[in-house]
Formats: structure tokens, sequence, C-alpha cells
């Protein structure tokens, strides 16, 4: 160490080069310089702070100073761009201004900084705070990487007052900078604010004006000076404006301002308004002139005239108006302004001013959640418009629409809201009446729809059930009903009528009803009981109401188990006067009325048309089964109406086509009928290719539609039509438009060569970058292994542990490299699918042993094996295997190094799979990084300080999916992680 004698001179030193050099940044690396070798340390440094992201105080490196032989590590990436608080303690102390001269050890300055320094081999340092106005700017720093010397209070004293007058020094140029971009500012804001400025002298005489008197008055500013103010202006003005002056030129008055009208150089006037000062010597206060400004306010007493005309017209006309104007502060805390009509919602203007968010308070309760939505509207872009209740002083409801918006100031910061209230309560009346006159008749709309579709699709596919579960449903919901059913009345051979239902409701009235209910109430369940309530309706015929079934004679009760009959009515189905079916509704909250009867009048209607439908269609099936081979014809065709289907001759001219290839080809079936496709879409002839085929053709073709000429491609099918012979009479054609197929296709082809291409590019670049990088890699390693063998020929130990430090450094990090080089190619490997599985037999409980005693016996933390008595002989590529197992407990170990507690690895066996959980106790994953930690090169944001390079957990996925197997993982920050890794076994 060296003595303070030499220390003190560099530091005088050191204040000379600080004060010959005009800037700091040009100085400091000579100082470093001379307090570096003055020091006898390996390294000089000064660390500056900065704001980070969420303005958290960062710092990095800005200058650096190292000894012969010593590494820089101005360049080293982990000193660059720090957050504090990875070192809160440093951070305390240097921010109080605190000096820290210490041997470095684990207790004083916390684990990460104490990693951080050992890292750079230093063994003692000084930290020296700077302060720049009080603020801690940033750290000087003497490292010491060769012995554990300190140094003396008096030395440290010295060096702190130096860093002081540096801190003085930077605060020194910042306020000097400050001051001469003032200057420019005022220099540049003079001539060009819109004011005229201007300085008399003690007899009233213009001294200075700036460029805006030219403007204002059309005259030249040198022609100006020189005249007394007074002469400017009118001649009323001018014995006023000179009492005005006196009064300041006396000291009565420090300033005065007045209006009055200013000449020009073609003798028209302005008003302007003069703003003027007297201006003394400090040290006397003896008068020394005038200063002031002139502005024009022409304009101003121009508006301020019609102002005051229209104030009057303006409140007779808000007050008038039907709307309710207002004005609040930016922050809606302050009613501004209000109109008087007001009072014509019953709500006192005086309350609504005057009590803190009373417009908030007479808000309904229901509409609060919709206001407030708005207000986050009105803060984010300053516009507010709703729709919603006010409840008045007497509880009246009032409907309004509230229609807002912010005025800024220049800052962008709400000063203002300006709005209106207008009363839709009769217009909200009328749309709320509407919309329950709409629901009700959408919900007519929906169960006649539901009559259709029954219909329709018993029409078209024999089907009616499943549509009227849905019309039974509506029609429930529309009654009110609880349960029912809707059936077909028959007779039995008795010409006793009973009721095969269509479709009931599952009322579920027993194990073995349940059971009855399932297997029949598709195909329809059958009553023949009439001695109940709908039986009442199968022998009359009539509507049947029952709103006290316990009381009614025509009830006989209900099976066992169905749940309590309440209300009942059965609702015959007529058409004409031929009695077809029967509806059935129970258990309405209210009683049933006709008023039932004549809402569902349309779908009983609906209905019997319906049945009339099946019995016509059951005696048309029986019928007409002639019109099945038509039917199928019919269908064929119908589920190709967006192809076209046509039919040619044996020398291919059409004979039919349908009418779809006009909306295909923009041509009519008139235009084809009689000619071949050749002749009318100049496409290739295919009369001698079909008649060597024997069975189906099919071709894609490029036509051109007949009005926009756009290509159009079709895919053909040709199917050959042939007598009883086997003769061909006719040729059947349907031609489908495939031209975004084929597009597709086309890009696909071009998207694939590219992917290819790129493909083959990556490969080979990633195999030349990883062989490039591995010859100097090696290169470098063996040098390293050269200079540990010369090292060990030297008596020096202080050099020989320094220099060994450095080289442990170096081959750490080639180790890291060539790991990642050898990551990327493990990767590059199983993208291109080369790496091939090779099973082995092997006992996965010796395995996992092994494991753990070549590679992790001398780890400080130790890792815990938790085994099962029983072992197995698993087949498993041993090689992948190996890497997954190596990839998580070398995580386990890294991001636990703070823990107590050691990484667990247990084993556990399934049928047919066995599981490896690896469980650590140390940082855990953020829960938002979750979702990316199988990623290339993600690292969570809690990794900052341990080295990785976010590859391995890629790896180790593609390799458990490899071998077939299953990768997930449980985390909790701060707390820990488990991964679980299933995999198949064969005993």
């Amino acid at each position: 160490m060296a003595n303070s004698e030499a220390i003190l001179k560099a530091i005088g030193e050191s204040y000379f080069i600080l004060q010959s050099k005009k800037k700091i940044k040009e100085a400091i690396p000579s100082i470093l310089s001379v307090l570096g070798k003055a020091t006898q340390v390996d390294r000089v440094y000064i660390f500056q702070n900065f704001l980070g992201n969420g303005q958290e105080i960062h710092f990095s490196q800005k200058f650096e100073w190292v000894a012969d032989g010593v590494s820089p590590q101005i360049d080293f990436e982990e000193l660059q761009n720090v957050p504090w608080s990875v070192f809160p303690i440093v951070a305390e102390r240097l921010g109080n201004n605190t000096i820290i001269n210490e041997v470095l050890n684990e207790e004083s300055n916390g684990k990460e900084f104490y990693d951080t320094m050992t890292a750079q081999g230093i063994l003692s340092f000084l930290f020296i705070p700077i302060m720049v106005d009080n603020v801690f700017w940033g750290f000087m720093g003497f490292d010491n990487c060769s012995s554990k010397e300190i140094y003396s209070d008096e030395q440290a004293a010295a060096l702190h007052a130096f860093a002081s007058t540096l801190g003085y020094t930077i605060l020194a140029n910042k306020q000097k900078k400050s001051i001469f971009e003032a200057k420019e500012s005022y220099s540049y804001l003079i001539n060009n604010v819109h004011e005229v400025i201007f300085r008399l002298d003690i007899n009233h005489r213009l001294t200075f004006i700036n460029q805006q008197w030219e403007r204002f008055t059309k005259n030249q500013v040198s022609e100006t000076l020189g005249k007394s103010f007074e002469s400017t202006f009118k001649k009323p003005y001018r014995n006023k404006i000179t009492s005005q002056l006196e009064r300041l030129s006396k000291g009565l008055e420090h300033e005065v301002i007045f209006e009055a009208e200013l000449l020009d150089a073609f003798a028209d006037a302005s008003w302007v308004k003069v703003q003027a000062k007297s201006q003394n010597t400090r040290s006397t206060e003896i008068f020394e002139g005038i200063t002031g400004s002139i502005i024009n306010i022409t304009r101003e007493k121009e508006v301020l005239a019609k102002l005051e005309e229209s104030v009057a017209e303006k409140n007779a006309i808000i007050n008038s108006v039907k709307d309710i104007l207002y004005t609040f502060s930016g922050d809606l805390k302050n009613v501004l302004f209000v109109s008087d009509n007001l009072e014509l919602f019953g709500i006192e203007k005086k309350k609504y001013v005057e009590i803190k968010d009373y417009w908030l308070q007479i808000i309904h309760p229901e509409d609060k959640e919709l206001v407030d939505n708005e207000l986050k509207k009105l803060f984010q872009i300053g516009v507010f418009d709703a729709v919603y209740r006010i409840k008045n002083e007497v509880g009246k409801i009032i409907w309004v629409q509230n229609k807002a918006w912010a005025v800024k100031n220049k800052d962008g910061k709400f000063i203002k809201i300006h709005g209106r209230y207008t009363d839709v309560t009769e217009l909200k009346t009328k749309e709320l009446k509407l919309k329950s006159s709409e629901d009700s008749l959408q919900k007519l709309n929906d169960l006649l729809q539901a009559v259709n579709d029954t219909q329709l699709s018993y029409n078209l596919e024999d089907d009616f059930r499943s549509p009227l579960d849905t019309l039974l449903i509506k029609i429930l919901g529309i009654t009110g009903s609880k349960f029912g059913f809707i059936g077909e009345v028959l007779y039995d051979e008795n010409d006793s009528p009973y009721l095969k239902t269509h479709t009931i409701t599952n009322i579920s009235w027993s194990e073995e009803t349940e059971k009855f209910y399932q297997n029949n109430f598709r195909v329809g369940i059958e009553f023949r009981n009439l001695n109940t309530l709908f039986g009442e309706s199968l022998k009359t015929g009539k509507l049947v109401i029952s709103n006290e079934p316990q009381k009614d004679t025509r009830a006989t009760g209900t099976p066992h188990g169905h749940p309590p009959l309440n209300k009942y009515m059965g609702v015959p189905v007529y058409k004409g006067e031929e009695f077809l079916g029967l509806m059935g509704f129970a258990n309405k909250e209210t009683d049933y009325t006709e008023a039932d009867l004549n809402l569902l009048r349309p779908l009983i209607s609906g209905y019997a048309n319906l049945i009339k439908s099946i019995r016509i269609q059951r005696q048309k099936k029986e019928a007409d089964k002639l019109r099945i081979q038509a039917d199928e014809k019919y269908k064929l065709l119908s589920q190709n109406t967006g192809d076209i289907i046509a039919l040619h001759g044996l020398d291919l001219r059409f004979e039919y086509v349908s009418p779809s290839i006009e909306k295909v080809l923009g041509f009519i079936p008139e235009d084809c009928i009689g000619k071949t496709p050749a002749e009318l879409f100049k496409v290739k002839q295919l009369k001698d290719s079909l008649a060597q085929s024997t069975g189906n053709t099919i071709t894609v073709m490029v036509h051109h539609h007949k009005i926009t000429k756009a290509p159009v491609i079709l895919e053909t099918l040709i199917t050959p039509l042939k007598n009883m012979d086997d003769v061909v009479y006719s040729y059947m054609a349907t031609s489908r438009d495939v031209t975004e197929r084929e597009l597709v296709l086309d890009e696909l082809k071009e998207s694939l060569a590219r992917e290819q291409e790129l493909s083959q590019l990556k490969s080979r670049f990633i195999s030349m970058t990883s062989h490039e990088f591995r010859t100097p890699l090696a290169t470098i390693m063996s040098s390293t292994e050269i200079l540990e063998m010369l090292l060990e020929q030297l008596d020096n130990p202080a050099l020989k542990e320094k220099t060994n430090t450095h080289l442990d450094r170096i081959n750490n990090q080639i180790k890291r490299l060539t790991g990642v080089i050898s990551n990327l190619l493990v990767l590059e490997k199983s993208s291109q699918d080369k790496i091939i599985v090779i099973k082995e037999e092997i006992s996965i409980k010796h395995f996992l042993k092994s494991l753990i005693e070549n590679n992790y016996r001398e780890n400080e933390l130790k890792v815990e094996l938790i085994l099962p008595e029983k072992d197995l002989l698993l087949k498993i590529d041993t090689s992948l295997f190996s890497h997954i197992m190596n990839n998580l407990i070398d995580n386990a170990i890294k991001y636990s190094k703070n823990s107590e507690k050691s990484p667990e690895i247990r084993l556990e066996y399934q049928t047919n799979t066995f599981s490896i959980i690896v469980k650590d106790f140390g940082i855990g994953i953020p829960k938002e990084d979750q979702k990316y930690i199988f990623g290339s090169f993600f690292r969570a944001k809690n990794v900052n300080t341990i080295k990785g390079t976010g590859l391995g957990l890629n790896i180790v996925k593609e390799f458990v999916e490899k071998l077939d197997g299953q990768i997930s993982f449980k985390s909790i920050e701060n707390e820990g992680t488990e991964f679980i890794v299933n995999l198949p076994h064969e005993n």
C-alpha cells in the first residue's frame, strides 16, 4: 500500500488536472491513472447512477484504470445497468455519504455483493461516494486483488475530500450549462415573443425595443430608438402616459398598467395594454430607467364589446332550453356552473352545487356500474355519454342522457368538464314498452318458427321429434308451465281414443318410469287411461282447465312418484272438424285461463297442420313406393346445388346443365345446350380419352367467367351412364369451383420450398458457426493449460495466485460457451429429427445412485436421493436420460444456493410408467414467467445475476418427448420448484 505522502501528492495533481481540463470526461481518465499509481491498487473506477425501468435507481461503470497485467472489467456485462436493489446495504451506506473501506467478507454487505466482487478476484476495496448537490451521483472505487490491505482513515478522508471536489465540479458544470442555455433562451425569447419589450432612460426616451415593434407599428427599430415614449401614442393619451411614467421616476409607484392607442407608420392606431416597471440599482436604489411590455388588445376590445352584448342573450338561452347545462372542475369534485332549469328535474340547485358528489348520489343504484365504466372512459379519452336513471328528491325516477366532454390545458391536464342533461324519460318508456312488445312477439315468432322447422324437418327427413322438443320447451316458457306433453290423438280397434306423444318432458316419476321413458319417448309413449284430466280432453275433445286438481272430480290422482299436479290445462288440436291431437301443460305459477289458449292459437293451427302432414306423409309412403328412386335422384341433385351438374351426349354436347352454371361461370343453361365444352369454354377436348376410359374420369381445367373474364378452375368428375347391356349412352359431369384451393396449393408449394431452403441455410449456419467457435476455444483452453504448467515454475506465490484466479475465470467462460454451442447443436439435431433413440436395459436405482455419486458428491449443496425399496430393470436411452437428469439437478442446485434445504430427487413407480421428481427449495419461478419456461433462450426475470443460456429446459422437453414421456412442473416464487418427468417403461 502506498504511503500517505504519495497519495496526497497524487490528489494535488488530480486537483490540477480537474481544473486544467475544459471537460470533466477528459480529466477523469488522467485522474484515475494518477490515483491508481499512487495508491498501488489493481483497479480504479467510477460508477454513475441513473433512473432505470420503473424509476428504480441503477448504476453503470463509466471510467476505469487498471494496473499492468490486470484484466479490465469495464466491458463486463454484469457491471452495466445494475439496479441498486441488488446491493441494498451498499446503496444505503453510499447514499448516506459514507466511505466503505474494507477487506471483502460475506457478512458486511450481503451475499450477492460478496459473490460479484469475488468473481472479479477482489480481496479488499475502498468505495467513496460522489455527491452532487447533496444527491448520491455515483462512487469512486479502488480494488486490491493481490492483498487484503486497507487505507488509513487519513488516506480515505483525503480521497473523500477529492471526491467531494469532483462532485462540486460536476454540479458547477451543470449550472454553467444551465446558465448558458438560459441566456440563449432569453435572447431567443425576447425577439420571438408576441409582446413588444422596451426600455426607457430617465428622460423617458426609448433605449431598447425588440423586433416585435416593427410588426406592431411597421416602424423600423433603428428609427424609433431615441424618441420619447409618449410621442408614439395618439395625442389624447400623451399627458396621462407622461404622468404615469413620472410616478415611476419619482418612486411613487413600482409598476403601472394602462391602455391607450398606439400609432403606426401610417398614422393608424391600435389599442394596446402597457405594463411598465421602474428599474433601480440594487445597492443605492437610484432610478435608472423604465422597462416594460406592450400587448395588442384591439381584438380583445372588439370581442369584449360583443361579449357584453351577448351575455344577456346567452343567459336567457341557457335557462330557456330544456337541456340542463353544467360545468365541473377537471376532477369532477366541484360544480362550477349549472343552469337554473335543473329544478325541472325536481332537484334543488343549491344541494347539487354545495353537496360533494351529489350528482353521483342521485343515480339509480342499478345504473351506478354503467356510470362508473363511462367515467373511466371520460378520464381516458375526455368523453362521457350515457343514458341512465336518476332519482329526484321526491323519489321520482327520471331517465336522462348525460353527455360531457373535457377541456385540457397545454400540459394535457383536465381543467374543466362541460356537459348537459337531457330528459329522455318519455322516449325510454316507449322504448321499454316497445321492447316488451317485441320480446312477446319474438317469443311467438320463435314458436311459429319451431312449428315451421318441425314441418320442414318432417318433410325433408321424417324427423319432427327433435324440433318438437324445442317447441315444447318454448311453449312451457311462454305459458310459465313446469312440464307438459304434445301428442297425436289416435283410435284403437274399438274406436276408443288414446294419446301417442310426439314429445313429453321427463319428470322422472320413478326409477321404473325413468327407464320406460328413455326406451319409448323417441317413438312415442301411449296413454290410454281416460279417467284422468287429459283423458277428459280425449273423451270430450274440449278445452280442460283445472286450477285445483285436488278438488276436481275428473282427476283420479297421479302415478306413483309423479310430482304434485297443482294446475292443468289440456288443449285439443283440430283441423276443421277433425280432432287430431292434444297439448297438455301443468303447474303454472298463476291460474290457467282462456287467454293462454288465445296466445297458443297460431301454434295449435300449425301443429294441426303438422299432424295432418304426418298422416298424409304416412299414407304417401305406403302408396307411393315407386317414387323412392326419383326422390333419391332429387336428393342427389339438391345436395350438389353449389356445383354444376350436366348431362352430355356421346359427342360431349350439353343435353342438360344445372342453373348453378350461371353463378359459377356466368353462362345460362340456354348458352350451353347443343355445344361441347371445348367449343363453349375453349378448353381441352376430352372425347378420345373418355372413349378409352372404362370408369370415372376426373379433370382439373381453367375456365374463364363469361362476364368478368376472371379465371375459374373447375374440378370435373365425369361418370359414364350405361344401359342394361353395359353400353355407354351418355355422360354425367359434376363440376366444382376449386379456384381458391388450387391457388392455396400453389402458395403452399412455394412456401414449402422457401421453408426447406431456410431450414438448410439455418442448419449450415449453425454447423459452420459451431465449428468456427470450437477451434479458437480449443486453442484458448490449450493455452491456459500451458500457462498453468508455466506458473508451477514461478516462485512468486502472490503472482501465481492472482494469475490462477484469472485462468480459472477463462476456463469457466470457455466451458460455458462450449456448453452453449453443444446445446445449439443438440437443438438443431433435434429439429432435423436426427437424434436416434437407442434403448438399453438398466437398473433405474443403480443408475440414479451412480449419477449422484459421480457428478454431485463434492457439491456444496448436497442432493438427497429418495428411492423406493423395489428396483426395476428398464429399457431406456441412457444418453438422453442422463442429459435430462443432469440438467434438472444442475438447475435445482444453481437456483438454491441461498436455501438451507438440499434439493430432493424422488423415484416413483406407476403401472406402465415411472416418475422422477426433482424438487428444490430455491428462488422459484415467477408466476407470469411460467408459461414461457420451456421456450428457447427464455430466462425468468429473477435470475439476472445467475449465469445461464435459457436452452436447458427447452432441450430437456425435447428429450423427454423423444422418450415418449411428459414433463410438468409446480413452482412458487421464493419457495421452490418441483419438476415431474413421467416416462413409460418396459419391464
